[in-house]
């Protein structure tokens, strides 16, 4: 069947401003192609759908019940609905803590869907206009640029869709990241002069860590342009641990870069379904775009609960290909808060997440998969 149609149809929508009605009548059919095709070319993946009477061909009409699959499956199994030949890039998650990676094999099709998707909220987040980028990483080296990639690096790759120019300003030594400041300074008080907005992009633990603490801490500030933004993904694992929530976050790094705390924007996303990112609105909650739909599930019966109650999130998104990835279970605990646009017009599903599931333990399908697929994992997305 072809693999455009309705995902294309989709990706043609702008991120936000659609109603839930408008919404569901373009995502839903997309959806259903999508399934259709993994149900068709990946024989796990049907083995699951059969073993839960589902046929996407049939039509799907309650994205909460198309069958998903636990996120910790590409931890265990290589599971791809496209030839060996057709597989272009293998991302990597970082796995800090349980040492098993997911792994995610990405064809051509999902990775132009990806840049496709990743765009478009680029330009919603950033009022239409690229911009230079400074990264708060350190350069990756030449092996990055083989087939298989962290999903730091990918992330940090895809982010630059949305840039005219891009420096890094961290170093590595000895393993350690640290701050190049000479370099910070001199390309800030550039591109300050030069009168274009830019942006800092850089991995939340990294941004807090090696960037916004010890500035804080020296009492060092670097004064930026008021329309700058600062852009950062990734897991709060690391920062919990000190006892450092968002408000702490967001506060100090305005007040190191003389900034409002508005303009530090936290970006929601996962490795397995990359492409579609849930930034902050104004009023701090994540929403879920035209592109992919958010639920909250009881972590024991695996029931959608009502909107306010926490639970595992899942999230149901089109855009894979390469692989069976449309609908995933995290083991992310939050809430579904809002379902009406916020008060900057932000559309989409509202949610926030709230945890993390330490020993998620997903059922359900035990002799559809092999067992391990299905044993609790404590590997954070970090």
């Amino acid at each position: 069947m072809p693999v455009s149609g309705f995902v294309d149809r989709l990706l043609q929508l702008p991120p936000y401003g659609l109603s839930r009605e408008e919404k569901e009548a373009a995502l839903a059919p997309a959806v259903r192609e999508e399934l259709t095709y993994h149900y068709e070319h990946c024989t796990a993946y049907r083995r699951w759908c059969e073993k839960q009477q589902f046929d996407p061909r049939s039509g799907v009409t309650d994205l909460a019940a198309v069958p998903f699959l636990p996120v910790n499956v590409f931890k265990r199994l290589s599971l791809s609905s496209v030839p060996e030949d057709q597989i272009v890039r293998v991302v990597t998650s970082s796995a800090t803590s349980s040492q098993i990676p997911s792994r995610v094999t990405l064809d051509q099709t999902t990775r132009t869907r990806q840049v496709r998707a990743l765009a478009a909220l680029l330009t919603y987040l950033l009022g239409g206009a690229r911009r230079p980028f400074l990264l708060l990483d350190a350069a990756p080296t030449t092996a990055a640029d083989g087939r298989e990639l962290s999903a730091r690096v990918a992330g940090i790759r895809g982010y630059l869709i949305a840039a005219t120019r891009q420096e890094y300003v961290l170093k590595s030594e000895d393993d350690r990241l640290e701050l190049d400041l000479p370099r910070f300074r001199r390309l800030a008080a550039e591109w300050t002069k030069a009168g274009e907005p830019f942006c800092l992009l850089g991995y939340t633990a990294i941004l807090y860590q090696n960037v916004v603490a010890p500035l804080w801490t020296s009492k060092e500030r670097i004064a930026l342009p008021p329309a700058t933004k600062i852009l950062h993904f990734g897991g709060w694992k690391r920062l919990r641990e000190q006892a450092v929530d968002k408000k702490t976050l967001n506060d100090r790094t305005a007040e190191v870069f003389g900034i409002p705390p508005s303009a530090v924007c936290d970006i929601y996303g996962f490795t397995e379904q990359l492409g579609v990112i849930y930034p902050d609105d104004a009023q701090g909650l994540k929403r879920a775009p035209t592109y992919a739909e958010v639920f909250v599930r009881d972590p024991r019966t695996l029931e959608v609960l009502p909107d306010g109650q926490v639970g595992l999130l899942e999230f149901v998104c089109p855009l894979p290909h390469g692989y069976p990835g449309v609908a995933l279970l995290l083991d992310d605990l939050g809430r579904v808060v809002a379902r009406e646009p916020g008060p900057d017009g932000m559309t989409g599903t509202g949610f926030e997440i709230v945890g993390r599931a330490e020993r998620a333990e997903i059922r359900g399908c035990g002799d559809t998969l092999p067992q391990r697929v299905y044993e609790p994992a404590t590997a954070k997305r970090d």
